[in-house]
């Protein structure tokens, strides 16, 4: 499928030159004796049609990157998953392939990626990238006990924010604050409580925005099984026993080789 998509696509360019061909003789037919500078049209070079077709090329694999990255991922969760890494699994090399004429083969990728990522492949990896995201925003170790009350189990993420201008206590993320790791922790959370089967919970992380996002300090923001507060320079994760019980059974699950590594 994807060779003929190129295919096409090699064809068109094969079309519209031989178009730009004609409407150029034409003009010049019509208008002899000009400075090529002067005539309006003029026939795309084979450089130009060469960049044009590694651009639609390398597109069009990362399209197939992420058709497997929706197709592969657990429901609502993420698939971290790179374009260049995945293209060299495959053995594609686009720019090798047109240089020598021929058609860089992405239907092998996309084979390269069914056999990696399908039958449960995408699953287990996206399980262990949403655990070792928890890992690091959390700062957990085998060393180090969590932090328990009667009530909850604290887990706290280190998210600076700064004030807002003209609107006395009220804060966002800071510049420099770490609004895509912070995304990338609730993205976790969001795959774990899918996993868990906390479908509340899920729901409400996948509409949780932080983009544009204000608060005070100490502000509280509750979700099914666990509240989120926020301070200047931390966000503090207040998970139900329960819930943190089965948050630490997926990590040790899916996280405990690379939890081993940082010790």
């Amino acid at each position: 499928m994807y060779k003929e998509i190129i295919e096409r696509f090699i064809q068109a360019q094969k079309d519209a030159r031989a178009a730009y061909a004609a409407a150029a003789a034409f003009e010049r037919e019509q208008l002899p004796g000009l400075e090529s500078y002067q005539y309006g049209v003029s026939v795309p070079d084979n450089i130009d049609t060469l960049k044009e077709l590694r651009k639609f090329c390398y597109n069009l694999a990362g399209l197939v990157v992420n058709r497997a990255r929706r197709e592969f991922a657990p429901p609502g969760a993420r698939l971290e998953l790179s374009d260049e890494e995945e293209r060299e699994h495959a053995g594609i090399d686009i720019a090798d392939a047109i240089d020598r004429g021929a058609v860089p083969d992405l239907d092998t990728l996309w084979a390269s990626l069914s056999s990696r990522y399908g039958a449960g492949g995408g699953l287990e990896l996206a399980y262990r990238q949403a655990a070792q995201c928890l890992i690091r925003s959390f700062g957990l170790s085998r060393r180090q006990e969590v932090q328990r009350t009667a009530s909850a189990v604290i887990l706290r993420k280190s998210v600076h924010s700064e004030g807002v201008y003209g609107r006395t206590g009220v804060r966002k993320i800071g510049v420099s604050g770490g609004r895509q790791t912070a995304v990338h922790c609730l993205a976790a959370l969001e795959t774990f409580a899918a996993k868990a089967g906390a479908t509340d919970l899920a729901t409400r992380l996948e509409r949780f925005d932080v983009s544009g996002l204000e608060f005070t300090y100490r502000q509280k923001e509750r979700f099914p099984s666990m509240d989120l507060v926020f301070f200047k320079d931390y966000w503090e994760f207040k998970f139900s026993h329960e819930l943190a019980e089965q948050l630490m059974l997926f990590i040790g699950e899916y996280g405990a080789s690379f939890m081993a590594e940082r010790d």
